[in-house]
């Protein structure tokens, strides 16, 4: 979301969402409708210098696939622009592929397969301008996402795992896609977990699936927002209040437990490189993740106090490690199900 310069596109009301026709929806049996997909644009971008770790396979020989579907994040903004974006418009899709594509979906290929659809967005703007026409803008992105979801489950079989990952919108919509297919469902016991950072998701919105509150929670919602250390943002207040957050290096909902240095596993930087091992501190506060100055050469040009669009790449290794590790408990977990039921 921080793409463009301009800063008066948060706040600017265009006119009413009804002013402004819909551009066509995708069609999800084109290729072109997505943004990643394993079958004809996988992701390939992995940093150099970090190894590509699979999970253990099972002593039997028999691997139990895991799937991602993730939802990338606003770069859709602008003065004077609609209120969704065409989802084939080729500037918003080249810095899709640029940034969360490469430097968030990525992280996903390490534990399996990636499929990212295209959608109509919502202008950046929704997240600002709370009102009837944000709502209708975030309802027609989602309806895109949740066709996109129905194709994606009718081309994988039913004995794979499913992540659900995403960022900020990205992650509006994921916690959307969970309250309505997994929640309580069939399908819940093969969610593996969901990454959903950037967006406080209201802790007594799911009544089955659990926050994370522990190192490898299958099944559970991992989700932080991250600040520099004393700062709240102006939507705390209204919009905070009731977020579950989790430590992505603790990987624990407790507040005030600050991370030590050494269990830092690097940055992604912006050229796309793992660097900088040890350069962040970071403690749960009032459902913020507050960071202390990095340590890093140089820290004081990086002085923001809303780390947003960083919320993957400030913990890219210790996210990595932690996909790893759920990916592992799951099959684990569902292997033994499968043995359990096998001798009943």
């Amino acid at each position: 979301m921080i793409f463009g310069s301009d800063h008066r596109d948060k706040t600017e009301h265009p006119g009413p969402f009804a002013s402004f026709p819909p551009p066509p929806a995708p069609d999800y049996r084109l290729e072109s409708a997505w943004a990643a997909h394993p079958g004809h644009s996988p992701i390939r971008h992995w940093p150099s210098r970090v190894p590509d770790l699979p999970v253990s396979p099972h002593p039997n020989g028999e691997e139990i696939p895991v799937h991602t579907f993730f939802i990338h994040p606003t770069t859709f903004r602008g003065l004077g622009k609609a209120w969704n974006a065409a989802w084939d418009d080729h500037e918003i899709a080249t810095i899709t592929d640029e940034w969360p594509l490469r430097h968030q979906a990525s992280l996903f290929r390490s534990v399996g397969r990636v499929t990212a659809p295209r959608y109509r967005q919502a202008h950046l703007r929704t997240f600002f301008l709370r009102g009837a026409d944000s709502h209708a803008a975030l309802e027609l992105a989602y309806s895109d996402i949740r066709r996109a979801f129905i194709h994606f489950l009718q081309a994988i079989d039913d004995r794979t795992g499913i992540i659900i990952a995403g960022h900020s919108q990205g992650s509006h919509h994921g916690w959307r896609i969970l309250q309505e297919f997994f929640d309580g469902s069939a399908l819940q016991p093969r969610l593996v977990a969901a990454y959903l950072p950037g967006y406080p998701i209201p802790g007594d919105s799911l009544h089955d699936i659990p926050f994370a509150d522990r190192e490898a929670h299958v099944g559970a919602l991992h989700g932080w927002m991250t600040f520099a250390e004393s700062f709240v943002p102006e939507f705390h207040a209204t919009h905070m209040q009731n977020t579950r957050m989790v430590h992505p290096i603790l990987w624990t909902p407790e507040e005030g437990q600050w991370n030590h240095w050494d269990a830092h596993g690097g940055i992604i930087t912006r050229n796309f490189k793992l660097r900088h091992k040890g350069a962040l501190s970071g403690a749960l506060q009032d459902g913020m993740l507050w960071i202390k100055p990095l340590r890093v050469l140089g820290a004081g040009m990086f002085a923001m106090k809303n780390w947003h669009v960083a919320d993957y790449n400030l913990f890219w290794d210790n996210i990595r490690l932690n996909l790893k590790k759920q990916v592992e408990l799951y099959r684990f977990a569902a292997n033994r199900t499968a043995e359990m039921d096998g001798k009943s």
